[in-house]
């Protein structure tokens, strides 16, 4: 968790914000981003945005995109990560779609997970396949997702 720490800390130094958007995770991402003291100085929210329902009412993700890939995919990431910047007025936003556990769905396997962090030099997107139960991949997929802001930052420090 020393990355953790350490990303708040720079975020904290740089003045620098973070927001967002969750389907797979269920919000354990914004769980771990809040459990450093100090982090209510940078993140600014999150959103569980579990239903392709909540994901259209609240960031506007086109519904027909929506259905045809049940919230799943590289693009939906991407615009969750943009979109969640914008809602949030944040200098950087993450979002995280997948299958944790349920069953596969044309061609994406359980465990197929898709991030993005969107920042204002732009969105970088990562899909990673978890091997585990529910829990693991939810678990795993945020401190990856952790991992690729702290990549990010690095890039664009």
């Amino acid at each position: 968790m020393a990355k953790l720490k350490n990303l708040i800390f720079y975020l904290r130094i740089k003045k620098l914000t973070i927001s967002a958007a969750e389907s797979a995770s269920g919000g354990y991402l914004s769980y771990l981003l809040t459990k450093t003291p100090g982090s209510s100085k940078v993140f600014k929210g999150g959103l569980v945005v579990y239903s392709p329902e909540s994901k259209n009412k609240l960031l506007r993700i086109p519904l027909p995109l929506l259905n045809k890939t049940l919230g799943v995919s590289k693009s939906i990431s991407i615009l969750l990560a943009k979109r969640t910047k914008q809602f949030f007025k944040t200098d950087l936003a993450v979002s995280l779609v997948g299958f944790a556990s349920s069953p596969a769905y044309k061609g994406i396997k359980v465990g197929t997970i898709f991030m993005a962090v969107a920042d204002r030099y732009g969105v970088v997107s990562k899909k990673i396949l978890f091997k585990g139960d529910r829990d693991y991949v939810r678990k795993k997929a945020s401190l990856t997702a952790i991992e690729l802001i702290c990549q990010r930052l690095a890039k664009t420090a």
